[in-house]
């Protein structure tokens, strides 16, 4: 059974978000530190093109974020 709350909107200050946005949010919180552990790491020695290592990290975490929710 899918929880009936997964597919209602947010309301927040009068303003209605779709409940794709809590996914999106929660994306971003986990995203930002992992970002910074890659500047660290320097990864882009080893990635080709870093925007989209970026990107598909970013859609591979949302997704399973999304899955999880």
């Amino acid at each position: 059974m899918i929880p009936h709350f997964l597919f209602q909107e947010i309301n927040f200050c009068g303003i209605y978000l779709p409940p794709f946005f809590l996914s999106l949010l929660l994306t971003g919180l986990v995203y930002l530190p992992l970002h910074r552990c890659w500047d660290r790491m320097e990864i882009q020695r080893w990635v080709w093109n870093r925007p989209v290592w970026e990107l598909g990290l970013f859609i591979i975490l949302l997704s399973l974020i999304t899955f999880i929710l």
